[in-house]
Protein backbone atom coordinates (compact mmCIF):
# COMPACT_ATOMS: atom_id res chain seq x y z
CA UNK A 1 0.00 0.00 0.00
CA UNK A 2 1.49 3.31 -0.82
CA UNK A 3 1.77 5.39 1.95
CA UNK A 4 -0.06 9.04 1.85
CA UNK A 5 2.70 11.85 1.98
CA UNK A 6 1.70 14.83 4.47
CA UNK A 7 0.79 18.34 3.91
CA UNK A 8 4.39 18.92 5.31
CA UNK A 9 6.20 16.84 3.23
CA UNK A 10 4.29 18.05 -0.02
CA UNK A 11 5.16 21.57 0.96
CA UNK A 12 8.70 20.30 1.66
CA UNK A 13 8.91 18.78 -1.95
CA UNK A 14 7.65 21.52 -3.97
CA UNK A 15 9.65 23.94 -1.82
CA UNK A 16 13.19 22.71 -1.47
CA UNK A 17 14.77 25.17 0.91
CA UNK A 18 12.55 25.78 3.09
CA UNK A 19 12.73 25.28 6.63
CA UNK A 20 9.86 23.17 8.72
CA UNK A 21 9.86 25.75 11.79
CA UNK A 22 8.76 28.20 8.73
CA UNK A 23 5.56 26.22 7.70
CA UNK A 24 4.93 25.16 11.17
CA UNK A 25 4.94 29.19 11.94
CA UNK A 26 3.21 29.85 8.57
CA UNK A 27 0.34 27.29 9.28
CA UNK A 28 -0.16 26.58 12.42
CA UNK A 29 1.77 23.33 14.31
CA UNK A 30 -1.74 21.93 15.06
CA UNK A 31 -3.36 22.27 11.47
CA UNK A 32 -0.21 20.46 10.07
CA UNK A 33 -0.27 17.44 12.69
CA UNK A 34 -4.56 17.45 12.12
CA UNK A 35 -3.73 17.11 8.23
CA UNK A 36 -7.19 17.97 7.42
CA UNK A 37 -7.70 19.47 4.10
CA UNK A 38 -6.32 23.17 4.31
CA UNK A 39 -5.80 26.07 2.19
CA UNK A 40 -2.55 26.18 0.30
CA UNK A 41 -3.08 28.76 -1.62
CA UNK A 42 -0.94 31.31 0.41
CA UNK A 43 1.46 28.69 1.50
CA UNK A 44 2.16 28.15 -2.16
CA UNK A 45 1.98 31.95 -3.45
CA UNK A 46 5.58 31.73 -2.78
CA UNK A 47 5.46 30.33 -6.89
CA UNK A 48 4.55 33.87 -7.16
CA UNK A 49 8.19 34.94 -6.37
CA UNK A 50 11.19 33.16 -8.03
CA UNK A 51 14.31 32.69 -6.97
CA UNK A 52 15.83 35.32 -8.95
CA UNK A 53 15.76 38.56 -6.85
CA UNK A 54 13.07 41.13 -7.54
CA UNK A 55 12.47 44.25 -5.79
CA UNK A 56 16.18 45.27 -5.48
CA UNK A 57 16.72 48.40 -3.75
CA UNK A 58 19.52 50.88 -2.92
CA UNK A 59 19.90 52.44 0.24
CA UNK A 60 22.69 53.46 3.04
CA UNK A 61 22.39 52.21 6.41
CA UNK A 62 26.45 53.94 7.07
CA UNK A 63 28.34 56.47 5.37
CA UNK A 64 27.60 56.95 1.87
CA UNK A 65 31.05 57.62 0.74
CA UNK A 66 32.59 53.85 1.98
CA UNK A 67 29.28 52.02 2.29
CA UNK A 68 26.09 50.43 -0.04
CA UNK A 69 23.29 49.08 1.56
CA UNK A 70 21.56 46.64 -1.00
CA UNK A 71 17.97 45.25 -0.20
CA UNK A 72 15.83 42.37 -2.51
CA UNK A 73 13.13 39.87 -2.31
CA UNK A 74 13.18 36.41 -3.44
CA UNK A 75 10.64 33.59 -3.12
CA UNK A 76 11.33 31.27 0.08
CA UNK A 77 12.71 28.57 -2.09
CA UNK A 78 16.18 30.62 -2.13
CA UNK A 79 18.69 28.95 0.04
CA UNK A 80 20.62 32.14 0.32
CA UNK A 81 21.19 35.85 -0.91
CA UNK A 82 24.57 37.08 -2.17
CA UNK A 83 25.51 40.37 -3.18
CA UNK A 84 28.55 40.73 -5.45
CA UNK A 85 30.64 44.33 -6.12
CA UNK A 86 33.77 44.99 -7.81
CA UNK A 87 35.19 48.51 -9.25
CA UNK A 88 33.33 48.78 -12.48
CA UNK A 89 37.07 49.50 -14.14
CA UNK A 90 37.86 46.06 -13.36
CA UNK A 91 34.61 44.51 -14.19
CA UNK A 92 34.92 45.59 -17.53
CA UNK A 93 38.24 44.23 -18.10
CA UNK A 94 37.36 40.91 -15.83
CA UNK A 95 33.91 40.80 -15.26
CA UNK A 96 33.38 39.01 -11.67
CA UNK A 97 36.60 37.60 -11.04
CA UNK A 98 37.84 40.28 -8.72
CA UNK A 99 34.37 40.49 -7.08
CA UNK A 100 33.83 40.54 -3.58
CA UNK A 101 31.09 38.34 -1.89
CA UNK A 102 28.96 39.81 1.26
CA UNK A 103 26.60 36.88 2.71
CA UNK A 104 22.99 38.41 3.18
CA UNK A 105 21.28 38.44 6.11
CA UNK A 106 17.76 36.79 5.01
CA UNK A 107 14.17 36.69 6.63
CA UNK A 108 11.17 34.35 5.78
CA UNK A 109 8.72 37.64 5.86
CA UNK A 110 4.48 36.27 6.19
CA UNK A 111 2.67 39.03 4.38
CA UNK A 112 -0.88 39.36 3.81
CA UNK A 113 -0.49 37.65 0.18
CA UNK A 114 2.65 36.03 0.26
CA UNK A 115 5.11 33.98 1.85
CA UNK A 116 8.47 35.51 0.73
CA UNK A 117 12.26 35.67 2.02
CA UNK A 118 14.06 39.46 2.17
CA UNK A 119 17.79 39.75 1.96
CA UNK A 120 20.08 42.80 2.42
CA UNK A 121 23.26 42.90 2.96
CA UNK A 122 26.01 45.97 2.99
CA UNK A 123 29.38 46.75 1.36
CA UNK A 124 32.07 48.27 3.26
CA UNK A 125 35.71 49.18 2.37
CA UNK A 126 34.56 51.08 -0.32
CA UNK A 127 36.43 53.83 -2.01
CA UNK A 128 35.05 57.48 -2.03
CA UNK A 129 33.78 58.62 -5.47
CA UNK A 130 34.24 55.28 -7.20
CA UNK A 131 32.06 53.46 -9.00
CA UNK A 132 31.26 49.88 -8.61
CA UNK A 133 29.55 47.72 -10.95
CA UNK A 134 27.33 44.95 -8.74
CA UNK A 135 24.62 42.11 -8.46
CA UNK A 136 22.70 40.14 -5.93
CA UNK A 137 21.50 36.52 -5.52
CA UNK A 138 23.52 32.87 -5.90
CA UNK A 139 24.24 30.26 -8.43
CA UNK A 140 22.33 30.91 -11.53
CA UNK A 141 19.78 33.02 -10.08
CA UNK A 142 21.59 36.62 -10.35
CA UNK A 143 19.86 39.96 -10.69
CA UNK A 144 21.25 41.91 -14.16
CA UNK A 145 24.47 43.94 -13.59
CA UNK A 146 23.82 47.33 -12.35
CA UNK A 147 26.23 50.28 -10.64
CA UNK A 148 26.22 52.89 -8.39
CA UNK A 149 28.68 55.43 -6.90
CA UNK A 150 29.85 56.52 -3.90
CA UNK A 151 30.01 59.77 -2.28
CA UNK A 152 33.17 61.58 -3.36
CA UNK A 153 35.58 62.93 -0.28
CA UNK A 154 34.71 66.59 0.56
CA UNK A 155 32.15 66.67 -1.61
CA UNK A 156 30.09 70.16 -1.66
CA UNK A 157 28.27 69.81 -4.94
CA UNK A 158 25.50 67.40 -5.97
CA UNK A 159 22.01 67.38 -6.42
CA UNK A 160 19.39 65.13 -5.65
CA UNK A 161 15.63 63.97 -6.10
CA UNK A 162 12.85 64.59 -3.90
CA UNK A 163 9.16 62.86 -4.79
CA UNK A 164 6.34 63.56 -2.56
CA UNK A 165 3.28 61.19 -2.58
CA UNK A 166 3.67 58.75 -4.52
CA UNK A 167 0.33 56.30 -3.32
CA UNK A 168 -1.90 55.37 -5.68
CA UNK A 169 -4.86 56.83 -4.00
CA UNK A 170 -7.22 53.78 -4.10
CA UNK A 171 -6.57 51.16 -1.45
CA UNK A 172 -8.72 48.35 -3.52
CA UNK A 173 -6.93 48.66 -6.98
CA UNK A 174 -2.71 49.18 -6.55
CA UNK A 175 -2.57 51.83 -9.36
CA UNK A 176 1.22 53.04 -9.07
CA UNK A 177 1.27 53.84 -13.14
CA UNK A 178 1.74 57.89 -12.54
CA UNK A 179 4.19 57.11 -10.11
CA UNK A 180 6.19 54.95 -12.27
CA UNK A 181 6.36 57.81 -14.44
CA UNK A 182 6.83 60.38 -12.42
CA UNK A 183 10.28 59.08 -10.75
CA UNK A 184 11.40 57.87 -14.42
CA UNK A 185 11.20 61.08 -15.69
CA UNK A 186 12.76 62.91 -13.11
CA UNK A 187 15.65 60.45 -13.49
CA UNK A 188 15.78 60.92 -16.84
CA UNK A 189 16.33 64.56 -16.85
CA UNK A 190 18.37 63.70 -13.90
CA UNK A 191 21.00 61.16 -14.43
CA UNK A 192 23.38 63.10 -12.43
CA UNK A 193 21.31 62.76 -9.04
CA UNK A 194 23.21 61.40 -6.23
CA UNK A 195 20.06 59.74 -4.72
CA UNK A 196 16.30 60.07 -3.59
CA UNK A 197 14.33 60.81 -1.11
CA UNK A 198 10.14 59.92 -0.99
CA UNK A 199 8.57 62.00 1.62
CA UNK A 200 6.18 59.28 3.04
CA UNK A 201 3.00 58.06 1.81
CA UNK A 202 4.74 55.83 -0.52
CA UNK A 203 1.87 53.38 -1.03
CA UNK A 204 -1.93 53.38 0.03
CA UNK A 205 -2.51 50.94 2.37
CA UNK A 206 0.84 50.48 4.22
CA UNK A 207 0.33 46.61 5.43
CA UNK A 208 -0.89 45.05 2.14
CA UNK A 209 2.00 43.53 -0.05
CA UNK A 210 0.19 44.06 -3.38
CA UNK A 211 0.76 47.85 -3.33
CA UNK A 212 4.13 47.16 -2.49
CA UNK A 213 4.62 44.84 -5.28
CA UNK A 214 3.23 47.20 -7.39
CA UNK A 215 5.27 50.66 -6.38
CA UNK A 216 8.08 48.50 -6.54
CA UNK A 217 7.84 47.21 -10.31
CA UNK A 218 6.98 50.54 -11.26
CA UNK A 219 10.19 52.37 -9.81
CA UNK A 220 12.63 49.35 -10.14
CA UNK A 221 14.84 51.24 -13.06
CA UNK A 222 15.84 54.01 -10.63
CA UNK A 223 15.49 52.06 -7.68
CA UNK A 224 18.67 49.81 -8.70
CA UNK A 225 21.03 52.99 -9.50
CA UNK A 226 20.75 55.51 -6.75
CA UNK A 227 20.11 55.13 -3.46
CA UNK A 228 16.39 55.91 -2.23
CA UNK A 229 16.23 57.23 1.45
CA UNK A 230 12.51 56.85 2.68
CA UNK A 231 10.39 58.86 5.17
CA UNK A 232 7.45 56.96 7.04
CA UNK A 233 4.11 58.65 6.20
CA UNK A 234 0.66 57.57 7.80
CA UNK A 235 -0.31 55.43 5.08
CA UNK A 236 2.30 53.60 5.50
CA UNK A 237 0.54 52.43 8.55
CA UNK A 238 -2.82 51.41 7.26
CA UNK A 239 -3.57 47.88 7.70
CA UNK A 240 -6.32 45.80 5.60
CA UNK A 241 -9.11 45.28 5.46
CA UNK A 242 -9.68 48.64 7.25
CA UNK A 243 -7.86 51.47 5.97
CA UNK A 244 -8.08 53.40 8.90
CA UNK A 245 -6.73 51.02 11.60
CA UNK A 246 -3.22 51.92 11.59
CA UNK A 247 -0.73 50.19 13.14
CA UNK A 248 3.58 50.23 13.33
CA UNK A 249 4.79 50.72 9.61
CA UNK A 250 6.30 47.05 9.93
CA UNK A 251 6.50 46.18 6.23
CA UNK A 252 8.30 49.91 5.72
CA UNK A 253 11.23 48.79 8.37
CA UNK A 254 11.29 45.48 7.13
CA UNK A 255 12.08 45.92 3.60
CA UNK A 256 13.60 49.38 3.32
CA UNK A 257 16.49 49.36 5.34
CA UNK A 258 17.76 53.04 6.66
CA UNK A 259 20.56 54.11 8.97
CA UNK A 260 19.82 52.75 12.53
CA UNK A 261 20.63 55.81 14.73
CA UNK A 262 17.78 57.30 15.95
CA UNK A 263 15.72 56.90 19.13
CA UNK A 264 15.56 53.25 20.26
CA UNK A 265 11.67 52.59 19.52
CA UNK A 266 12.01 54.22 16.11
CA UNK A 267 15.27 52.91 14.96
CA UNK A 268 15.05 52.22 10.89
CA UNK A 269 11.67 55.05 10.79
CA UNK A 270 13.68 58.00 12.34
CA UNK A 271 17.62 58.80 11.09
CA UNK A 272 20.27 61.18 10.17
CA UNK A 273 22.89 60.79 7.68
CA UNK A 274 25.34 63.50 6.18
CA UNK A 275 26.05 63.46 1.98
CA UNK A 276 28.54 66.37 0.94
CA UNK A 277 28.21 69.54 3.28
CA UNK A 278 24.28 68.74 3.81
CA UNK A 279 23.03 67.19 7.29
CA UNK A 280 19.69 65.17 6.70
CA UNK A 281 17.56 64.40 9.63
CA UNK A 282 13.98 62.32 9.12
CA UNK A 283 11.51 62.27 11.70
CA UNK A 284 8.33 59.78 11.63
CA UNK A 285 5.39 62.37 12.08
CA UNK A 286 2.33 59.72 12.61
CA UNK A 287 1.61 60.17 16.59
CA UNK A 288 -1.86 60.04 15.58
CA UNK A 289 -1.21 56.85 14.26
CA UNK A 290 1.83 54.98 15.84
CA UNK A 291 1.35 57.37 19.44
CA UNK A 292 -0.75 54.52 21.02
CA UNK A 293 2.38 52.00 20.63
CA UNK A 294 5.43 54.20 21.29
CA UNK A 295 4.63 56.60 24.49
CA UNK A 296 5.53 60.19 24.20
CA UNK A 297 6.83 59.53 20.89
CA UNK A 298 7.32 63.30 19.41
CA UNK A 299 8.88 64.38 22.42
CA UNK A 300 11.43 61.83 22.05
CA UNK A 301 12.24 62.52 18.00
CA UNK A 302 12.78 65.98 18.88
CA UNK A 303 15.13 65.02 22.27
CA UNK A 304 16.75 63.28 19.70
CA UNK A 305 16.46 65.83 17.16
CA UNK A 306 18.29 68.35 19.44
CA UNK A 307 21.12 65.84 20.09
CA UNK A 308 21.60 64.82 16.79
CA UNK A 309 21.22 68.48 15.45
CA UNK A 310 24.05 69.84 18.14
CA UNK A 311 26.21 66.89 16.92
CA UNK A 312 26.55 68.13 12.92
CA UNK A 313 28.89 70.15 11.91
CA UNK A 314 27.28 70.47 8.44
CA UNK A 315 27.13 73.24 6.52
CA UNK A 316 23.54 72.83 5.43
CA UNK A 317 21.11 71.63 7.86
CA UNK A 318 17.46 69.95 6.40
CA UNK A 319 14.81 68.11 8.38
CA UNK A 320 11.90 65.57 6.52
CA UNK A 321 8.85 64.56 8.09
CA UNK A 322 5.73 63.66 6.43
CA UNK A 323 2.98 65.84 7.61
CA UNK A 324 2.85 69.48 7.50
CA UNK A 325 3.46 72.16 10.13
CA UNK A 326 2.42 74.95 7.49
CA UNK A 327 -0.02 73.12 5.55
CA UNK A 328 -2.15 73.97 1.85
CA UNK A 329 -5.01 71.05 3.00
CA UNK A 330 -8.34 72.90 3.71
CA UNK A 331 -8.55 72.27 7.27
CA UNK A 332 -6.05 69.51 8.50
CA UNK A 333 -3.28 71.27 10.76
CA UNK A 334 -0.79 69.52 12.60
CA UNK A 335 -0.83 71.23 15.82
CA UNK A 336 0.88 68.47 17.53
CA UNK A 337 3.63 68.37 14.79
CA UNK A 338 4.01 71.63 15.07
CA UNK A 339 4.42 72.31 18.89
CA UNK A 340 6.71 69.47 19.18
CA UNK A 341 8.85 70.15 16.04
CA UNK A 342 9.39 73.33 15.22
CA UNK A 343 11.28 74.91 18.69
CA UNK A 344 14.03 72.07 17.71
CA UNK A 345 14.28 73.42 14.36
CA UNK A 346 14.18 76.92 15.39
CA UNK A 347 17.06 76.23 17.95
CA UNK A 348 19.26 75.37 15.46
CA UNK A 349 18.36 77.30 12.36
CA UNK A 350 17.83 74.88 10.28
CA UNK A 351 17.61 75.80 6.69
CA UNK A 352 14.41 73.62 5.12
CA UNK A 353 12.02 71.41 6.32
CA UNK A 354 10.42 69.60 3.67
CA UNK A 355 7.06 67.87 3.99
CA UNK A 356 4.43 65.51 2.15
CA UNK A 357 0.88 65.00 3.07
CA UNK A 358 -0.83 67.69 1.32
CA UNK A 359 -0.63 67.10 -2.09
CA UNK A 360 0.33 70.34 -2.83
CA UNK A 361 3.54 72.00 -3.54
CA UNK A 362 4.43 74.90 -1.18
CA UNK A 363 6.91 77.23 0.76
CA UNK A 364 6.82 79.38 2.69
CA UNK A 365 8.48 82.95 4.02
CA UNK A 366 11.18 82.17 6.38
CA UNK A 367 9.92 81.46 9.67
CA UNK A 368 11.28 81.86 13.07
CA UNK A 369 8.93 81.12 16.45
CA UNK A 370 6.00 80.97 14.17
CA UNK A 371 6.61 84.34 12.48
CA UNK A 372 8.16 85.21 9.52
CA UNK A 373 11.27 86.72 9.28
CA UNK A 374 12.93 88.91 5.98
CA UNK A 375 15.02 86.35 5.33
CA UNK A 376 16.74 83.00 5.33
CA UNK A 377 19.51 83.90 6.88
CA UNK A 378 17.08 84.61 10.28
CA UNK A 379 14.50 81.70 9.65
CA UNK A 380 13.55 77.93 8.17
CA UNK A 381 11.95 77.68 4.54
CA UNK A 382 9.46 74.97 4.84
CA UNK A 383 8.43 73.07 1.61
CA UNK A 384 5.73 71.20 0.84
CA UNK A 385 6.68 69.10 -2.33
CA UNK A 386 3.64 68.22 -3.92
CA UNK A 387 2.63 64.80 -5.34
CA UNK A 388 4.59 61.84 -7.38
CA UNK A 389 1.22 59.55 -7.29
CA UNK A 390 -2.14 58.76 -8.15
CA UNK A 391 -4.04 60.73 -5.77
CA UNK A 392 -4.75 64.42 -5.49
CA UNK A 393 -6.94 66.88 -4.01
CA UNK A 394 -9.49 69.30 -4.47
CA UNK A 395 -9.45 71.23 -1.53
CA UNK A 396 -5.84 72.65 -1.76
CA UNK A 397 -4.75 76.37 -1.67
CA UNK A 398 -2.17 78.94 -1.02
CA UNK A 399 -1.66 80.36 2.68
CA UNK A 400 -1.23 83.28 4.53
CA UNK A 401 2.51 81.92 5.25
CA UNK A 402 2.75 80.35 1.44
CA UNK A 403 5.53 82.73 -0.41
CA UNK A 404 4.94 80.34 -3.19
CA UNK A 405 1.41 77.86 -4.33
CA UNK A 406 1.13 75.87 -6.91
CA UNK A 407 -1.62 73.16 -6.99
CA UNK A 408 -0.12 69.99 -9.09
CA UNK A 409 -3.98 68.52 -10.01
CA UNK A 410 -3.18 68.34 -13.59
CA UNK A 411 -0.68 65.90 -13.36
CA UNK A 412 2.18 64.56 -10.49
CA UNK A 413 5.52 66.62 -10.14
CA UNK A 414 8.87 66.46 -8.77
CA UNK A 415 11.24 68.33 -7.16
CA UNK A 416 15.30 68.88 -7.46
CA UNK A 417 17.34 69.93 -4.81
CA UNK A 418 21.39 71.54 -5.94
CA UNK A 419 23.61 72.09 -3.79
CA UNK A 420 26.29 74.24 -5.16
CA UNK A 421 28.79 75.13 -2.10
CA UNK A 422 27.25 78.24 0.19
CA UNK A 423 23.71 77.95 -2.58
CA UNK A 424 21.01 75.51 -2.10
CA UNK A 425 18.47 75.82 -5.46
CA UNK A 426 15.21 74.22 -4.75
CA UNK A 427 13.77 73.67 -8.50
CA UNK A 428 10.00 72.17 -8.98
CA UNK A 429 8.57 70.18 -12.51
CA UNK A 430 5.61 68.71 -13.47
CA UNK A 431 5.50 65.35 -14.38
CA UNK A 432 6.00 66.47 -18.15
CA UNK A 433 8.83 68.51 -16.69
CA UNK A 434 7.17 72.19 -17.13
CA UNK A 435 8.63 74.40 -14.43
CA UNK A 436 6.88 74.87 -11.29
CA UNK A 437 9.10 77.13 -9.54
CA UNK A 438 13.19 77.84 -8.80
CA UNK A 439 14.43 79.08 -5.63
CA UNK A 440 17.60 79.95 -4.23
CA UNK A 441 19.48 80.77 -1.12
CA UNK A 442 22.64 82.26 -0.72
CA UNK A 443 24.30 81.36 2.32
CA UNK A 444 27.06 83.75 1.48
CA UNK A 445 25.18 87.12 0.64
CA UNK A 446 22.21 85.77 3.67
CA UNK A 447 20.13 86.38 0.43
CA UNK A 448 17.32 84.36 -1.16
CA UNK A 449 15.90 84.27 -5.12
CA UNK A 450 13.42 85.34 -5.46
CA UNK A 451 13.80 87.77 -2.59
CA UNK A 452 11.48 87.19 -0.05
CA UNK A 453 8.98 90.28 0.14
CA UNK A 454 7.22 89.87 3.52
CA UNK A 455 3.03 90.77 3.34
CA UNK A 456 2.33 94.17 4.71
CA UNK A 457 0.68 95.01 8.24
CA UNK A 458 -2.87 95.46 7.85
CA UNK A 459 -4.51 98.51 8.18
CA UNK A 460 -7.29 96.54 10.37
CA UNK A 461 -7.15 93.39 12.05
CA UNK A 462 -7.30 90.48 9.64
CA UNK A 463 -9.12 86.98 10.39
CA UNK A 464 -7.43 83.57 9.50
CA UNK A 465 -8.41 80.65 10.09
CA UNK A 466 -6.19 77.31 9.04
CA UNK A 467 -3.82 79.54 7.23
CA UNK A 468 -6.93 81.48 5.01
CA UNK A 469 -7.68 84.84 5.68
CA UNK A 470 -11.19 85.97 5.51
CA UNK A 471 -12.58 88.42 2.98
CA UNK A 472 -15.33 91.25 3.37
CA UNK A 473 -18.37 90.92 3.03
CA UNK A 474 -17.81 87.27 4.92
CA UNK A 475 -16.57 89.44 7.77
CA UNK A 476 -18.90 92.24 8.37
CA UNK A 477 -17.15 93.45 11.78
CA UNK A 478 -12.87 92.68 12.02
CA UNK A 479 -11.36 91.17 14.87
CA UNK A 480 -11.19 93.85 17.59
CA UNK A 481 -10.27 93.83 21.38
CA UNK A 482 -12.51 94.70 23.46
CA UNK A 483 -11.35 95.06 27.05
CA UNK A 484 -7.94 93.59 26.19
CA UNK A 485 -9.72 90.38 24.88
CA UNK A 486 -9.67 89.73 21.61
CA UNK A 487 -12.80 89.09 19.73
CA UNK A 488 -14.07 88.12 17.06
CA UNK A 489 -17.72 87.57 14.78
CA UNK A 490 -19.25 84.56 15.94
CA UNK A 491 -21.15 83.84 12.36
CA UNK A 492 -18.79 84.76 10.40
CA UNK A 493 -16.55 82.08 11.78
CA UNK A 494 -19.21 79.28 12.28
CA UNK A 495 -20.15 79.37 8.46
CA UNK A 496 -16.18 79.53 7.20
CA UNK A 497 -15.70 76.22 9.01
CA UNK A 498 -18.75 75.00 7.60
CA UNK A 499 -21.06 75.16 10.80
CA UNK A 500 -24.48 76.71 11.05
CA UNK A 501 -25.67 78.68 13.33
CA UNK A 502 -29.79 80.17 14.32
CA UNK A 503 -29.29 83.35 16.32
CA UNK A 504 -33.09 83.77 17.60
CA UNK A 505 -33.44 86.75 19.88
CA UNK A 506 -30.45 86.33 22.45
CA UNK A 507 -30.67 82.54 22.13
CA UNK A 508 -27.71 81.13 19.60
CA UNK A 509 -27.53 77.79 18.53
CA UNK A 510 -24.80 76.23 16.45
CA UNK A 511 -23.93 72.97 14.86
CA UNK A 512 -20.72 71.93 13.57
CA UNK A 513 -20.10 68.02 12.60
CA UNK A 514 -20.82 66.42 15.47
CA UNK A 515 -20.61 69.19 18.07
CA UNK A 516 -24.13 70.85 19.13
CA UNK A 517 -23.43 74.15 20.94
CA UNK A 518 -26.46 76.34 22.72
CA UNK A 519 -25.46 79.89 24.52
CA UNK A 520 -26.83 83.05 25.02
CA UNK A 521 -25.73 86.54 24.72
CA UNK A 522 -24.31 88.14 27.99
CA UNK A 523 -24.16 84.62 29.81
CA UNK A 524 -20.97 82.84 30.65
CA UNK A 525 -22.29 79.51 30.54
CA UNK A 526 -22.71 77.07 27.24
CA UNK A 527 -23.32 73.81 26.14
CA UNK A 528 -21.47 71.68 24.22
CA UNK A 529 -22.79 68.22 23.41
CA UNK A 530 -25.79 67.97 26.69
CA UNK A 531 -22.69 69.37 29.03
CA UNK A 532 -22.51 72.81 30.67
CA UNK A 533 -19.56 74.57 29.59
CA UNK A 534 -18.00 77.90 31.54
CA UNK A 535 -16.88 80.89 29.55
CA UNK A 536 -14.18 83.16 30.38
CA UNK A 537 -16.15 86.30 28.82
CA UNK A 538 -19.70 86.17 27.67
CA UNK A 539 -20.80 86.92 24.11
CA UNK A 540 -21.14 90.56 23.02
CA UNK A 541 -23.29 92.47 20.51
CA UNK A 542 -21.10 94.57 18.43
CA UNK A 543 -23.22 96.60 15.60
CA UNK A 544 -25.70 93.87 15.70
CA UNK A 545 -23.28 91.36 14.93
CA UNK A 546 -23.11 88.74 18.08
CA UNK A 547 -18.57 88.46 19.04
CA UNK A 548 -17.20 85.90 20.97
CA UNK A 549 -13.83 86.13 22.70
CA UNK A 550 -11.35 84.07 20.87
CA UNK A 551 -10.28 82.31 24.23
CA UNK A 552 -13.60 80.82 24.17
CA UNK A 553 -13.97 78.82 21.38
CA UNK A 554 -10.98 76.57 22.37
CA UNK A 555 -13.36 75.17 25.27
CA UNK A 556 -16.87 75.19 22.68
CA UNK A 557 -14.59 73.85 19.07
CA UNK A 558 -11.18 73.04 20.56
CA UNK A 559 -9.54 76.20 18.39
CA UNK A 560 -6.53 77.69 19.45
CA UNK A 561 -5.55 81.45 18.63
CA UNK A 562 -2.32 83.63 18.02
CA UNK A 563 -2.44 87.48 17.47
CA UNK A 564 0.32 88.37 15.17
CA UNK A 565 1.32 92.30 15.92
CA UNK A 566 3.28 92.24 12.59
CA UNK A 567 0.79 91.51 10.41
CA UNK A 568 -1.93 92.69 12.79
CA UNK A 569 -3.77 89.32 12.33
CA UNK A 570 -5.72 87.09 14.49
CA UNK A 571 -4.98 83.48 13.57
CA UNK A 572 -7.28 80.58 14.59
CA UNK A 573 -6.48 76.89 14.24
CA UNK A 574 -7.85 73.28 15.51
Amino acid sequence: MKEEKSVLDLFAERNHGISRRFFLQSCGAALAVASMPINLTKVFAADAFSRQPVHTMLTWTLDPRTTQTLAWTTSVTADKGILQYTDTNNYKKDGWKAAVSVQGNTEEFDTNEDYVKLHYATAQRLKPGTEYTYRVGYDSNWSQPQSFLTEADNRSEFKFLVFGDSQSGLPANPEYGPWKKTIENAYAANTDAAFFMNIGDLVEVGQDFSHWKKWYSAAENVLEKIPGMAVAGNHETYDVPKENHSTLPVYFKKQIHLPLNGPEELKGQVYSFDYGNVHFAVLDSQENEEGTYIENMLQKEADWLDRDLTSSKQLWKMVFFHKTPYYNKAERSNENVKRAFTPIIDKHHVDMVVNGHDHGYSRTYPIYNDEFVSSPDKGTVYLVTGRSGNKYYTDLSQKIWDAFFFDPQAEPNYVVMSVKGAQLVVSAYTQSGSCIDVYTIDKNRKTDTPCTVLPGKANYTRLAIWGNLLQTPLIPVSPQQIDNIWYLPLNSFIDFIGGDMDLRNSAIAISYKKDVISLQLDSSDAVVNNNTVSLAHPVKFVKDTPMIAADDLKPLLKFDNKYDALLNVLFLVR
